[in-house]
């Protein structure tokens, strides 16, 4: 018996290699990529105005992978801690903003699991999942902040249906 499939998009995340299947005529390309930095890779390739990008432990705050290179997103240790905090009571966080890389943004919005930076032209989008928090700083107007929230939120509710 035939099984037959419907899929609108898969992304796997594992050991790096590319796999070409056909599927009722139609080519389905799936990248698959190893390790945590994998994550990073594709949240910072799937917006032009990411800059810098973290995923980090809920709720130790520890590092699991951060962008590097001239993307380096600057973990300070304390810093991330006290971040990871802001989830336990988000509907304060607007009234105090929040700390990344030693840089104060204002907060003018949270959502269940979410929190939007903003400071002059930059901002982040951080997701929390059930044990990790997806960070990712932007540069760049209203467009771009709605491009890099949607990867976020891509991205975590991925990790989430991964048990993460």
């Amino acid at each position: 018996m035939a099984k037959s499939f419907s899929m609108t998009s898969v992304l796997f995340l594992m050991p790096r290699c590319e796999i070409e299947l056909k599927v009722n005529d139609l080519i389905l390309i799936i990248i698959i990529m190893s390790g945590w930095n994998a994550y990073i890779d594709n949240l910072m390739s799937s917006s032009d105005g990411i800059r810098k990008a973290a995923i980090i432990g809920y709720p130790d705050a520890s590092v699991w992978a951060h962008s590097e290179g001239a993307a380096l997103f600057n973990v300070i240790e304390p810093e991330l801690k006290k971040f990871a905090g802001l989830f336990d009571n988000i509907a304060a966080v607007p009234t105090t903003g929040a700390d990344l890389e030693g840089i104060h943004y204002i907060v003018p919005r949270t959502e269940e699991n979410l929190i939007f930076g903003k400071k002059d032209k930059s901002g982040f989008f951080a997701a929390k999942t059930k044990s990790a928090i997806l960070i990712a700083v932007y540069e760049g107007e209203n467009a771009v902040g709605s491009e890099v929230r949607s990867a976020v939120e891509k991205l975590a509710n991925y990790l989430t249906d991964s048990g993460y």
